[in-house]
């Protein structure tokens, strides 16, 4: 346990340093990505200055903390998240929350049909209001960010990697432990499917179509 204690605070210096020094250096583009952006872009965040932020990134051993839904709506742009709740946000309050930096990355199914991405939409919609899943439970009725973004993909059919069980993830289940976090540890379901934003990120059937990092 002495162990892993060590390599928990190795990665939290690395993350923390690591993400710091792009904010600091790297300018902001979000008129770039308006240029760009479609319905049903998974959009990447980075959240500093909570302890709940560095558990979920340490945790996954992820830079990523955050994920959204975007909709291009009337040549508006908004973003689908669960934060707190299931809301319907603009993008640049989005983009310039507190302790983000204005830095974002947007991830692109590769299989892209608007039959499709129509159903993705349909699904975060319908999701609006919905509370926020605080043991990361597989239900439907309350959703965490990551949940929410996987199951409209699945919603709407398209291939997505399957995701992890609760028991499988060890060093999230150790790590939860240490650092403060609004999550209900006690109650989580280890044979729960779970899905992190570095679940979704990392998965092969998306590709990077732009970052500001």
């Amino acid at each position: 346990e002495e162990k892993m204690k060590k390599l928990f605070l190795t990665i939290s210096f690395m993350i923390l340093s690591s993400v710091s020094l792009e904010l600091l250096i790297l300018s902001r583009n979000l008129d770039s990505f308006s240029k760009i952006a479609a319905s049903g872009d998974l959009i990447f965040q980075t959240q500093l200055g909570s302890s709940q932020s560095l558990a979920i990134q340490v945790a996954t051993l992820s830079i990523y903390n955050h994920v959204g839904v975007v909709s291009v709506e009337n040549n508006k742009i908004f973003v689908y998240e669960a934060a707190g709740a299931v809301t319907k946000t603009r993008l640049e309050s989005f983009v310039n929350r507190s302790g983000t930096g204005g830095r974002f990355v947007v991830y692109r199914h590769k299989d892209l049909e608007k039959e499709n991405i129509d159903n993705v939409i349909r699904y975060s919609n319908r999701s609006l209001g919905k509370k926020y899943d605080s043991v990361l439970s597989w239900s439907n009725s309350r959703m965490y960010c990551s949940e929410l973004a996987y199951k409209a993909y699945e919603y709407a059919g398209f291939e997505l990697e399957t995701p992890e069980k609760m028991r499988d993830m060890k060093f999230a289940l150790f790590i939860s432990r240490y650092i403060p976090h609004s999550y209900r540890r006690q109650k989580f379901n280890l044979e729960d499917e779970v899905v992190a934003p570095s679940h979704l990120s990392r998965d092969n059937n998306f590709e990077k179509v732009f970052q500001n990092w």
